[in-house]
């Protein structure tokens, strides 16, 4: 049989390049970039390039598995689809019967592009309650900066600009295939780079501007970049006064936040603080380009989204050419997080506000997005606000990727039911009571459409799923069939052509064409005479924001953890933790067990500056005690000299191939999930206190 070549997008993580797959006896056999894709142009990472690795591997769960007898310690056995669902069923019907809708919940981690069907489930079902890491990625980004302007900043013009900020953003090892080209193609033009990094990333390291900020103080950073354009008459005036409100009050509020005053606390030089902002408001147009983790895992995530969007305002770049774009989905309502789909707008109103963490994060109802696990974990540990008893996890191994994973542990082993699923057997799944096998996104066809700008694009199935596995969205059909749910998709066919409903096309016509795009506007709100905001201007000023007891303005907080809000803990644990800056390796916990990629990336590596290193007495290479509050995690040092003497830095994710990694060497376990960010719920995580400690002579022997 000749080796037929088929267009298809890539999710191995969110960036989902444009790849080109040989099949062959309905196998793939080969994989490549796409270069006529508008954004990854021929390019596919290690985690993509492996996909034949994640589908044949022999350790891929293939078919249903419950516990014998039911019983939470007992071992999995196989066991048929229609049995599985039956459980499952079961369970959740029992559970709204006696507990309400409510009381189950959905959760994802990548979910492969699963929301739009996960939700529409929930809502057919009866509960608002879908639960995914938005507070941790993403989420304040898009509360914060709706809350501003009325639209989100996630779509930076790289290619157009004049200047790029990238702000704790490392977009070659995050975004490659959505960002790179198009960063790459701006600094070609001459654009100005300015990089705000506690680590010498490669950008950060050919930046016009680098500043080498103390994790944690970013709002304080930003503030003063705002007091240094507005000092110096740098900003846009005619758009301040036309299109803003409360510029006198945001001028008073960022005037102590002077360079001078700022030093102290990001440990940046003044002078390299002015040059920075100058540099920013005298480019004829500049774009900001906010880390999805970087910007979205602090104490104060909801305050910087607002002060990055209000020097994108300030400086005329919101909804501009070569600034930060307003785009539309294709797709519109029916896009991945669409109105059309969520709980919150498909729900009566009574019964959207019972959605976990309203009660304490009221500008969740207004800009929703999913709920934090984090409001979650006490629902079904002490049953408040009311109980959760059964919970449904897709692609998400929460025990490894959220903080605090002894907590995380402990919730999944006290919930009543839980189902998951999973490619592969994780820290997560072995907590489960019932487990299903998705097919790989090469085995299913679908529609992508999250963050790709003004684009939507076609997924096209390769081959037909591994047997027994299945494709989510069927499993989600067969669930409310199961159920005798009303109102849920009849077919995936249904489920897709619904999603495609506002460009006019079928998924059977869709997927002949691959992509639809629609042009991209500029400065939206001079035709539309207003902002989607309360006052429809960009609120330097939300007074709005009052009524629900959050500040007006952009707050600096301290991390609860610091040299300045700790100072006696700072004796016990004397470095500044960050965690969780990304490898392009891996997505998040998962890939650890393809051999490929556990060869370019087998251990956790604490980049430590070499001076720190010496001075305790730690050679490169070496595996050492990294040591929080809440306990320690082995882990090897790597000298690195582009971090502070008093930074290190520890990935995420690692747990395969190390009996109970999720214990030994998954950096969660020391992590923290409190105080959250008091608008969107948000972790700090990138700022944390440690201490780092050589290994007794018998625990070296021991490994």
């Amino acid at each position: 049989m000749n080796v037929k070549t088929i267009k298809s997008i890539c999710f191995e993580c969110h960036s989902r390049c444009g790849v080109l797959i040989d099949v062959k006896d309905g196998k793939i056999e080969g994989i490549k970039g796409d270069k006529d894709h508008p954004f990854s142009h021929g390019y596919t990472c290690p985690k993509g390039r492996a996909c034949m690795e994640i589908i044949y591997h022999p350790d891929r769960i293939t078919q249903p598995l419950a516990r014998i007898n039911g019983k939470k310690s007992g071992p999995f056995e196989p066991v048929s689809w229609d049995k599985a669902l039956d459980i499952i069923s079961t369970r959740l019907l029992e559970s709204r019967e006696k507990w309400g809708a409510e009381s189950v919940v959905f959760g994802s981690g990548t979910t492969r592009g699963m929301a739009p069907y996960l939700n529409r489930f929930l809502s057919v079902f009866g509960s608002p309650n879908f639960m995914a890491p938005s507070n941790m990625s993403g989420g304040p980004i898009v509360v914060g900066s709706a809350a501003t302007c009325g639209f989100t900043i996630v779509d930076p013009d790289y290619a157009e600009t004049k200047c790029i900020l990238l702000w704790a953003h490392n977009p070659e090892a995050s975004w490659p295939g959505l960002y790179l080209h198009d960063i790459n193609t701006g600094l070609k033009k001459g654009a100005k780079l300015i990089v705000i990094d506690p680590r010498g990333t490669n950008y950060a390291r050919k930046a016009d501007h680098w500043l080498q900020i103390r994790p944690g103080t970013d709002v304080a950073l930003a503030l003063s970049f705002i007091h240094v354009i507005i000092e110096n008459n740098l900003y846009d005036k005619s758009f301040v006064d036309t299109w803003t409100t409360g510029f006198d009050r945001l001028k008073e509020h960022a005037s102590t936040f002077t360079p001078e005053a700022c030093e102290k606390i990001t440990w940046i030089p003044a002078e390299k603080i002015k040059q920075a902002a100058i540099c920013f408001a005298k480019s004829k147009t500049a774009c900001v380009g906010p880390g999805m983790g970087g910007v979205c895992q602090a104490n104060d995530a909801f305050d910087l989204s607002r002060a990055l969007t209000i020097l994108s305002a300030i400086t005329g770049n919101l909804g501009s050419k070569g600034g930060n774009l307003q785009c539309t989905p294709p797709t519109r309502k029916r896009n991945c997080y669409g109105p059309d789909y969520s709980p919150s707008n498909t729900l009566p109103k009574d019964v959207a506000k019972k959605k976990l963490g309203l009660d304490t994060y009221p500008l969740l109802e207004f800009i929703p997005i999913p709920c934090a696990p984090q409001t979650v974990w006490p629902a079904i540990t002490d049953g408040k606000p009311y109980p959760v008893k059964a919970l449904g996890l897709f692609a998400n191994n929460s025990v490894c990727a959220y903080p605090n994973s002894k907590r995380v542990r402990k919730v999944l082993q006290t919930v009543d039911f839980f189902f998951a699923v999973d490619y592969f057997h994780t820290p997560t799944t072995e907590l489960a009571d019932v487990i299903l096998p998705p097919a790989h996104w090469s085995e299913r066809d679908d529609v992508e459409d999250l963050l790709m700008k003004n684009h939507v694009f076609a997924q096209n199935k390769v081959v037909d799923p591994v047997p027994e596995c299945r494709d989510e969205k069927q499993i989600m059909i067969d669930l409310a069939q199961k159920m005798k749910l009303d109102g849920y998709f009849n077919s995936i066919e249904e489920a897709l052509n619904h999603r495609l409903e506002p460009i006019g096309m079928t998924f059977s016509q869709f997927k002949d064409v691959g992509r639809y795009s629609l042009p991209l506007e500029y400065n939206i709100h001079e035709k539309k005479g207003k902002f989607k905001t309360p006052s429809g201007k960009v609120e330097l000023y939300a007074e709005y924001l009052t009524t629900m007891g959050i500040s007006p303005l952009p707050v600096f907080r301290e991390p609860a953890e610091s040299p300045f809000s700790s100072p006696e803990l700072l004796k016990e644990f004397p470095l500044v933790l960050t965690t969780g800056g990304r490898n392009i390796v891996y997505y998040h916990s998962s890939h650890r067990n393809i051999p490929s990629l556990k060869k370019r990336s087998p251990d956790p590596l604490l980049q430590i500056h070499p001076d720190t290193a010496k001075f305790l007495d730690l050679e490169d290479g070496e595996w050492v005690n990294l040591v929080t509050p809440r306990g320690q995690v082995d882990i090897k040092v790597t000298y690195f000299a582009d971090v502070h003497p008093k930074v290190v830095h520890a990935p995420h994710g690692y747990w395969y191939g190390v009996d109970e990694g999720w214990k030994k060497i998954n950096i969660n376990m020391i992590t923290n999930d409190e105080p959250l960010c008091p608008v969107t719920a948000s972790v700090p995580i990138k700022a944390l206190l440690c201490r780092v400690e050589k290994k007794q002579k018998e625990d070296i022997c021991a490994q």
